[in-house]
Parts: structure tokens; sequence; C-alpha cells
């Protein structure tokens, strides 16, 4: 009986173990490559990760990591 509180206890406080485009909701970065047509790659650390927006970014573009679908963030354009 305590192990399996104990299983269900860790299972919710390891929800995004191994989910590292789930932490990445709602963090800010700015666009090294512009989007064409709402898709391009951008560096988080020392990873590229494909992304797609609502409307095409330029370079330099401050935004926020809205959602994940797959392994593609989808993002927006924030004022900075």
């Amino acid at each position: 009986k305590w192990l399996s509180r104990r299983v269900r206890e860790q299972k919710h406080s390891d929800s995004h173990l191994n989910q590292r485009g789930q932490q990445l909701i709602g963090r800010r970065f700015v666009l090294e490559s512009p989007l064409v047509n709402g898709r391009g790659h951008m560096r988080v650390g020392d990873s590229s990760w494909p992304v797609s927006a609502s409307e095409d970014l330029g370079a330099g573009t401050h935004v926020e990591v809205i959602a994940i679908e797959g392994i593609t963030l989808i993002i927006r354009a924030v004022i900075a």
C-alpha cells in the first residue's frame, strides 16, 4: 500500500522528466535566423529545435514558446 502511494506521488512530480520541450513552454528567446513560411529552427542552449509560428519572423525577434507539437516548438513574437 505505501509503495503504490509513493509511486503515484513520484509520477506526478516527475511529469516533465525527459520532456525537455515541455520545460521550455513560457521561456523566451531571440531568433538567430528568420522563419520562412512560419517555420525554421531556433537555438536553445547547445541544441537546435524546429519551430513554427503563425507568421514569418525576422532574425533578432524576441519570441516565447507557447506550446510543443511532437518535437516542434510553437512560438510567438513578444515585445522585448
